[in-house]
């Protein structure tokens, strides 16, 4: 139905595009106990194709259901699966019945206004007596209230925006007659229950007396804006517009992540901005729910995981090979598990490291020049994963950190000569410091080993 607005975007046909999008569908699955559970029905929670097929299929049941209708819709508003409607009062059942028997999944109830007012998402909409409708921001009686606690560990700058945007948003949303004062103690109430100074607030509020002028506006019934806040807020955010007009060319911008440390990441983005100023820097917290919340899921075995780094250790000596690969970890042992097996034929064969076979064995990875040099041999059945990451992109520079921060590898040195001079001086720092822990450790044991000893020496 929709192939037409659909088909001006993608070179593909007709058949073919229907033939990725079931087999999107019909791919999901996912593993519980040792069992397999297969997607019967709708798509998975969390599938990037879910909300785009929701929207479609809203669409397509809206305009199927309208023009069943025998009467005019004056006001009809849709956020994702919620609509906010004017019908006749004697109107309201049919419109429902109409609705539930488009599909039998697809089933509806309906919320009338009460005293003239209708909460719709976080706006409470009310129809005044000249037919007009006002709105003003709305939050639910099982609401928390929660936002970002001013006292949570994240930078300063992301704590302020959250107060900023909610003000923004709190006021957009209110066109009542509510006055100046009675909004703006609804919204210094909510953030001190959050802990944001109070001095921080008024400062704000102030900002956005300019920035939003309260001309307590009315909206005709014809064409209300019942939900500003469906678009990004964030984007309305007075530094982030400061920060894109400042730069000649919006077009030329990247944007680029860090880890924030508290004092350590400003820093750094300080120096990145002065030598790279078309890169903006946003700060994500180290600790999140997935870090904290043990997973209900089945763990996925070590051989099944792809994009990571891991490590090989030789059974004969204290010596271990780092790598990376992003097919899966199986793949790669089955790789290694090749070439040690060619190896050992051609030692069957009485061939030395002299012969050109060898030689062309030995320039394939580090692994197989040590095993041949040596004569030793790699556990390629227990890998260790040292770290994954989901961006395929990152995987030969995690590479390179993990072979520069260890002395006992076996890798080329070639392997780390793409790395920075940055990163270089921070892991070589970082391996002393490691190497001095150790050494004090070890003096520790043995001092404490000589003790005991003493202690159970006879005594003369």
């Amino acid at each position: 139905m929709n192939w037409d607005t659909i088909g001006q975007h993608t070179n593909i046909n007709l058949d073919l595009f229907l033939e990725i999008t079931n087999f999107c569908i019909d791919s999901s699955y996912f593993k519980f106990r040792e069992k397999f559970y297969e997607q019967t029905f709708g798509t998975a929670m969390g599938s990037p194709l879910s909300p785009i097929l929701a929207e479609v299929v809203m669409e397509v049941l809206l305009r199927t259901v309208t023009n069943k209708l025998k009467f005019p819709v004056p006001v009809i508003k849709k956020y994702v699966d919620d609509l906010f409607m004017a019908l006749p009062a004697d109107k309201i059942e049919e419109t429902l019945q109409i609705f539930n028997s488009y599909h039998q999944s697809l089933q509806f109830t309906v919320e009338k206004e009460s005293d003239g007012k209708l909460p719709f998402l976080d706006t409470l909409v009310t129809r005044n007596p000249d037919q007009t409708l006002s709105t003003q921001w709305y939050s639910k009686p099982i609401s928390s209230g929660r936002l970002l606690n001013y006292h949570s560990f994240h930078p300063t700058m992301m704590k302020v925006n959250v107060a900023a945007n909610f003000i923004h948003r709190v006021k957009s949303l209110t066109t009542s007659n509510q006055t100046q004062n009675q909004l703006e103690n609804n919204i210094f109430l909510h953030l001190r229950r959050n802990n944001y100074p109070s001095s921080l607030i008024n400062r704000l509020l102030c900002r956005s007396r300019t920035a939003i002028p309260q001309n307590n506006r009315q909206i005709e019934n014809t064409t209300p804006n019942v939900h500003p806040s469906a678009t990004d807020p964030i984007a309305a955010a007075s530094t982030s517009n400061q920060q894109i007009q400042n730069h000649p060319s919006t077009e030329s911008l990247q944007y680029r992540s860090l880890p924030f440390i508290a004092h350590l990441s400003p820093t750094i983005a300080s120096l990145l901005k002065n030598d790279f100023p078309q890169v903006r820097i946003a700060y994500k917290t180290l600790k999140n729910t997935k870090t904290i919340l043990r997973s209900v899921k089945d763990p996925l075995p070590i051989l099944d995981q792809h994009n990571v780094i891991y490590s090989l250790s030789c059974k004969n000596c204290q010596q271990t090979y780092i790598g990376m690969t992003r097919n899966q970890l199986k793949t790669r042992m089955n790789g290694h598990r090749s070439n040690i097996h060619e190896y050992t034929k051609h030692i069957q064969n009485n061939k030395t490291q002299t012969d050109e076979e060898m030689i062309r064995l030995g320039e394939k990875t580090a692994v197989m020049k040590h095993i041949i040099e040596n004569n030793h041999m790699f556990n390629t059945t227990q890998p260790k994963i040292l770290d994954r990451t989901n961006r395929t992109a990152k995987l030969p520079i995690l590479e390179m950190c993990h072979i520069a921060s260890r002395s006992n590898t076996v890798n080329h040195r070639t392997d780390v000569d793409g790395l920075s001079t940055t990163y270089a001086g921070l892991l070589h720092s970082i391996k002393k410091s490691n190497s001095r822990k150790r050494h004090t450790t070890t003096t520790i044991e043995q001092m404490s080993t000589e003790q005991t000893v003493q202690n159970h020496l006879p005594q003369n």
